[in-house]
């Protein structure tokens, strides 16, 4: 009966840690697939439902876009307003 009680309690122990390194995988993988499909070019990231795609019309180079941020003007010089 012990040596019942004792396998039980394992194959829980090995459930709880065995959901963890999962998930882990999981987005390890799916960070690393996203990665590879961007380095090809992937067009279907553009029709993918796991991915959002922010389209920017006008920005200068080297533009990053931030999601949800508040555009604030900064003056390049004391009289000038970029």
């Amino acid at each position: 009966m012990k040596s019942l009680i004792t396998a039980f309690l394992w194959f829980i122990a090995l459930v709880c840690l065995s959901l963890p390194a999962w998930l882990l995988y999981n987005s390890w993988n799916k960070g690393r697939l996203l990665n590879e499909r961007l380095e090809n070019c992937d067009d279907t990231l553009l029709t993918d439902s796991g991915v959002k795609v922010a389209q920017v019309i006008s920005a200068p180079l080297g533009t990053t876009v931030t999601e949800n941020a508040t555009l604030v003007a900064v003056p390049n010089s004391l009289d000038q307003i970029i």
